[in-house]
């Protein structure tokens, strides 16, 4: 555990052993801040508080509550426990429509911290459409890979997240990961059987389907 770390666990005990209230947490920062809606990548959110602890004198010992909820307007964002002394990143997939967006950070304790308006999502430019390579035959639940390609004025710029489907059975993942250079291969599992289609659509409904599969 880093230095830091220490200090704030260290901090965290002795509030908890004095039994006064502890202070509010707080977003200290979100980096970037600023996004296109067709992008997608990392997420930084710094935080600063200070945890519950529930100290046990007989044994001269401390346990710290860790459990924490942080979410970027309603969307989760990083683990659920404390980590990394409170500097968290997680990938954002293309997923937030264009407008402002409050980061809410809540404690195992209930005590809440809101960064009003922290992330801004700006107007996306997007391919006009996608399409993906032939599929053989598959097996269900067994995954296999495919290779999704974005059309249009932005294919070769394109480095977004789109969505997964297969009408009839259920796919995993339903986000793919981000595209490179207009090109996405993706490894998915699909459950079920019969002749499917994987089906990509975009947050602005720009989309594309597979010729037909067979799956068993």
């Amino acid at each position: 555990m880093s230095r830091p770390a220490w200090l704030l666990l260290l901090v965290a005990v002795v509030a908890g052993c004095d039994g006064g209230p502890l202070p509010p947490p707080r977003v200290v920062s979100v980096e970037p801040s600023r996004r296109a809606a067709s992008a997608s990548g990392a997420v930084t959110v710094v935080l600063d508080a200070v945890l519950p602890t529930v100290a046990d004198y007989g044994s001269g010992s401390a346990t710290v509550d860790d459990r924490m909820t942080l979410r970027i307007g309603a969307r989760a964002f990083g683990p659920s426990r404390w980590t990394d002394g409170g500097v968290i990143s997680d990938f954002v997939p293309s997923v937030l429509p264009e407008g402002q967006y409050d980061v809410t950070l809540q404690l195992g304790d209930g005590r809440i911290a809101t960064a009003p308006d922290a992330f801004t999502v700006t107007p996306g430019d997007w391919p006009a459409s996608y399409s993906v390579d032939p599929i053989p035959t598959e097996t269900s639940g067994v995954p296999f890979g495919v290779t999704l390609r974005a059309n249009g004025p932005v294919d070769g710029g394109f480095g977004g997240t789109v969505f997964l489907s297969v009408p009839g059975a259920t796919v995993t993942p339903s986000i793919s990961g981000p595209f490179q250079g207009g090109l996405r291969v993706e490894v998915i599992t699909v459950t079920g059987n019969g002749m499917r289609h994987l089906v990509v659509t975009d947050l602005v409904n720009n989309s594309g389907m597979s010729t037909p599969f067979l799956l068993h």
